[in-house]
Parts: C-alpha cells; structure tokens; sequence
C-alpha cells in the first residue's frame, strides 16, 4: 500500500469519555500489543491479507464491493479509503459495539490480560453503584421469568401463545411476568438483601408523592427486559395482557437506562445486521420479536418514542441505510415522518434510512402471519431510500390550486434540502429536488385553452384519459403510457414471467410471491397459473420441459411472444447460464417495482376518478406526478436490464 498518503494523527477519545483514572499511554500501548488490530477486524468483517500486517477488508462502515477498508497491524490503525473513517484498536471496538472508550478500553484490557490501574474514589464508587444497579436488574429479569412459569402466570403464557411465540423465543428475549400484587417483587428482593432505595435507583418500584411506602412499577403485564448493547439489563418495558392503559409501559430513566439513546434488541441485532449488510428498525418489542422469530433476527425497536438523533446515529454504526418499517395506519407513518425530519439535519455521505410503508394498515408481526416471511422479506427488499419518501410525502400534502400555493410548495422543497447540514448532500438534494419540480411545475395551461383543445365532442364533454395530461411533458406525451397502453406494466410482468420460464428451478424460492402475484395481462396469469399447477420441483424438470407442457396446454405462442421480445431477452439474470442466487434478486427487485406500479396505477385511478368529479388545476398535477413515477420506474427496469443489473 505504498504511496497513500493516511490522515494523522490517529483521532483520540473526545474530552469526558475516559470516565475514572485517566489511562496513560503505557496502558493503552500495552492491549494494543498484546492484541491484533487484524483478529478484532476480522470478528466482523471478512479480511484478507496483502502482505506482512497488511490486511483488506470490506468496509464494516459504509456499504461496498471492493475492499477499501484498510488494516494496518504495524500500526495498530486501519483507514477506509472510501468512507474515510480510520482509528484504533479502541475506536473500532467503539464504533462497532456501540460503547463508550470506558467500556471498550475495559472489554480489551480483559482480553489481553492487562490490569486497568484503580480509579479515582468518585470515579470507582459510581462504578460500583453502576455494577450494583445491573446486578439488581439482573436479579429482577430473573424474578420475571420464574414468575411465568408459576399457576399465576398461565394468563401471561396464554397471551404469548396468542402471539404465536415459541419456547425457544421467550428464553432466548428472557420474557417474563409481572404479578399484580403490589409489593411481590419488592418483598422477593429485599429478601435477598436488596435495599429499598436502591430498587427505586433501578426503576423496579415507585415512590409516591405523599410519603407512602414504595410499590413495584410493573404490576399485572408481560415484562421485555431492555439491554444495553454488552447485552446487561438496564431497564423492562411490559405490557398489559388486555384493554388498561396504558397498554406499554417502560422503565424511568435511572443511571443506566436514557430511553432515548436506547434501541430494544441491539444486542442481539448487531451481528445478523452486519451480515445482512442492513437493519430493520420496527416501532415495537412484539414487531422486533415476530420478525426474530421468523428468520429476520436483524431488528430493533425504540423504546415509545419518536426516533432520535442519538439512536439513528447508533443505527449507522450497525448499516450505513438503515430500513424503517413502520405500521401502515396513520401513527406508524407519523413516526416514520418525524424519523425523517430528525434524520434530515444529520444525513452525511454513505448514511441515510430506507422506508417501507406496510400494507392494509398491519404492522411486522400481522403480516408475517397474513402472508408470511417470505413476503416480509420481499417488502423490505422495496424499501424506498429517504429521497422518494420525502418526495412522496410532500406531495401527498401538497396544493397547487393557486399561483401562491405552488410557490409556497417550491419554497417548502427548497427549505428541506436547506436543513441537510453537510453541504456535499445538500448540494446532491438540491439538486435532485429541483429536478423533480422542473417536471412537475409544467406550465399549466388556462381553461379556455383547454376547452378549445378538446376538439370534436358534445359541448363541455372531457375527454377520456388515454390522452397525455395538460401540462405533460414532451417525453411524458411521446411515451406510450400517457396515451393508456401501460408498457412499463407489461414489461415487468413479462420479466417476471420470463424468468420462472427459463428457470423452472426458482420456483421452489419464490412459491408463495407467485402464488399472490396478480398480473393485468390474461394470458401471463394463465401461464402462472400453469407453472404453479407443475411440478417444478422435480430434478429433471428443466426449461425445455416447461416449455413443452405450457405448448401442450396451447401456450406455445404465449411462450414465443416472451422469448422474442427484444428488450426481455437481453436481461442478464432471465438467461438460461445464470447462476441461480443472481436469477432470484433480479426477479424480486423486479418483483418490487412490480408491486409498486400496482400501488401506483390503484392510485392514479383514483385521481382520475377525483378529476372527473371535479376537475381542477391540482388534480391535473396530481395524476401527472403520478404518471411521471410510472414513467420512472418503467425507465429504471428498462436501463437496469440494459446494464444487466437491478436496484431496489
């Protein structure tokens, strides 16, 4: 490595992190030399060496391809030549376990074997009582559980047996109960030498107002202990097992527990998260749990709040885009547009957030249940980045009736990407935003125009909508969509189609997304239903073999149709040598785009029904921005499958 030029000095702890006696640098010099910078690297990333101490890996910070990440052990530092994020020993640790340097200076002073020097008497004594207050909880945690097994929690275990909740995931989350007697959990603890005051420091009972004596916080409700990222208990959230509100409860915030710096799960999350190369953020304990349970072990929650800064950025040291699946109904998308606006300020390059709306109003665990991993897994495949989201949102709020309206919306847009504090993404913003009013700001012609316009007709008839909208585009009015023949549709179903064709053997991947697939065009809905009526699965059932049973049901010409098409017969992954695990992300990405164009075109039907009912200026932009998101998509699948690739 030769010839690069590594930024210097290597960045040293912030001011106040170093909590106790401060650590000289013999201490700090002799874990690093007893430790492989290379070894802790390697624990979340796969590293390759280039030559003595010199190593490559992938970037554990920002998503990538090609190792940029780069581990130097002579130096005990490493640098990503595409993020630029460099450091130690230390700061890696730091940054990938979410820790402060006290913990993580602890944690690596463990491992190699090197004795911390004692703290100052402030210091150690806060350490102490930090250490007593994660005992304390700990013990709590243990209580719960014991409590579920007993007669008095049978109503506990019913309700999680109503959820669908296995055994082996209520040991793994450590689920518990919390019995309704007043004092039960008090009394257990302070029988084991527990003080009073210090089950008040924990958060596990409450002291009223009026001089009474305490009261165990959680009564009646199934208990979800919270952990800090080491994977400690530091709070509970619990929940009523009927209608009491209220229906969640958390912890108060103590010495160990800040709710708002907090994620449900990370502990657990973090490592499938660095493997799957993302993080799903969920509003709740149960979604995180269900999704858990059904293979996407990926999840966290905040604790009831609205996201914050501080967990957004924890969340970049997990994935640089993390997805946020929020409830369908309008309180989950209330959440995912304040995480936006929060989000916003702090966006940097190679971070940003995925959002994914679920559908008919379910939240994770409905409609795992309604449909299936294998659909939840297809939806967060479409998550759309932050860009479209915002877009989506402010135009869904947007009037144009007027002249003053419009350019209060323009000026809403401008305001937005004026918010983004690093200017190099605020430049991009700005100008992709700007791009998006340019097409949608198209001057919109008077009424009079457009009743001189409409050419033959009874007087003050409309004209029918497979004429390209006032106020469109060239192109827009050029493309064979804005006169009502919706290629981009046709195209996709035919990919979709086409694929299962030329490999039979993706069906035993994709069974349950054909099977919910609706497709406009009557004859490739009768082929997919043909294929489904197969039996796919056989080994010596290939491409040729299909073919000729579709040509015995009549389908040959059908079959000749997709195999002829010009544009469909060139993208890479329906080709009979490509290797299965790229023929199914081709076929989902195209799925999602699918699925998106179904939402789309429900939604300009409705426009145009609104139109009709009452015509007016906004209804015309409206049903125009939707077309142009039609037509984006349809230009998105179309130069994807000529580069022969796709992107969610």
């Amino acid at each position: 490595m030769a010839g690069h030029h590594y930024p210097s000095p290597l960045p040293r702890p912030p001011p106040g992190v170093r909590a106790g006696a401060p650590m000289s640098d013999d201490v700090t010099n002799e874990i690093k030399n007893r430790l492989l910078l290379s070894t802790i690297v390697g624990r979340r990333t796969k590293i390759t060496r280039k030559g003595r101490g010199d190593f490559m890996a992938l970037c554990p910070f920002h998503s990538e391809k090609s190792p940029s990440f780069h581990v130097m052990d002579d130096r005990g530092a490493y640098y990503c030549f595409g993020c630029g994020e460099k450091g130690d020993v230390f700061s890696f640790v730091q940054k990938t376990e979410n820790l402060s340097f006290r913990e993580a200076l602890e944690k690596l002073a463990g491992e190699a074997g090197v004795q911390l020097p004692a703290a100052n008497p402030e210091a150690k004594a806060q350490a102490e009582k930090r250490q007593t207050l994660h005992e304390v909880l700990e013990a709590a945690c243990t209580w719960y559980e014991a409590q579920l097994k007993t007669g008095a929690g049978q109503a506990a275990r019913d309700y999680f047996a109503r959820r669908g909740l296995s055994a082996a995931t209520i040991k793994k989350f450590r689920l518990g109960f919390a019995p309704a007697a007043n004092t039960q959990l008090k009394d257990a603890l302070i029988a084991r030498g527990i003080k009073d005051e210090m089950l008040v420091e924990a958060g596990l009972v409450r002291r009223p107002d009026d001089g009474r004596a305490t009261y165990d916080y959680f009564r009646d409700r199934v208990t979800f202990p919270i952990m800090d990222p080491r994977g400690r208990v530091i709070a509970f959230g619990a929940r009523t097992m009927g209608d009491a509100e209220p229906k969640y409860l958390n912890s108060p915030e103590t010495a160990l527990f800040k709710k708002g710096e907090t994620l449900f799960n990370l502990h657990h999350a973090r490592d499938p998260a660095y493997k799957a190369g993302r993080v799903v953020v969920c509003e709740g304990y149960m979604d995180v749990i269900a999704l858990d349970q059904a293979g996407i072990p990926e999840a966290v929650a905040p604790l009831g709040t609205a996201l914050t800064e501080p967990q957004i950025e924890a969340l970049w040291r997990v994935a640089p885009e993390p997805t946020l699946c929020f409830d369908g109904d309008a309180a989950g998308q209330r959440a995912a547009s304040r995480a936006l606006d929060r989000a916003l300020a702090i966006l940097k390059p190679g971070h940003s957030l995925r959002f994914l709306t679920l559908p008919d109003k379910l939240d994770p665990d409905e409609l795992i249940r309604r449909d299936g991993t294998a659909a939840m897994r297809a939806l967060l495949e479409g998550a759309v980045p932050l860009i479209e989201y915002l877009w989506s949102r402010e135009l869904a709020a947007a009037d144009f009736a007027t002249p003053e309206r419009r350019a209060a919306f323009e000026a809403r847009i401008g305001q937005l990407s004026r918010d983004i504090t690093d200017t190099r993404v605020q430049a991009y913003y700005r100008d992709d935003l700007r791009a998006r009013l340019r097409a949608l700001m198209q001057p919109v012609r008077p009424a009079r125009q457009r009743q001189q316009n409409r050419g033959p007709g009874r007087p003050g008839e409309r004209r029918p909508w497979h004429d390209a909208p006032l106020g469109a585009t060239q192109a827009l009015r050029a493309n064979q969509m804005a006169r009502g023949q919706d290629m981009g549709v046709a195209r996709v179903e035919g990919l979709l189609v086409l694929t299962l064709l030329r490999h039979p053997r993706l069906l035993n991947h994709v069974e349950h997304e054909v099977m919910d697939l609706h497709l406009t065009s009557p004859l490739l809905d009768r082929l997919r239903g043909e294929l489904l009526r197969m039996p796919v699965g056989g080994a010596d059932l290939d491409s040729e073999a299909v073919k000729g049973h579709l040509g015995a049901v009549g389908m040959a010409d059908t079959v000749a149709s997709l195999e002829q098409d010009s544009f469909l017969r060139t993208v890479e992954f329906t080709r009979t040598e490509a290797a299965l695990d790229l023929v199914e992300e081709g076929w989902r990405h195209v799925l999602a785009s699918h699925r998106r164009q179904t939402a789309l075109r429900a939604e300009l039907n409705e426009a145009k029904a609104s139109y009709e009912a009452s015509p007016t200026d906004a209804g015309i932009q409206r049903i125009q921005a939707i077309r142009d998101e039609l037509t984006r998509i349809e230009a998105q699948v179309t130069s994807a499958g000529a580069e022969g690739g796709f992107s969610a």
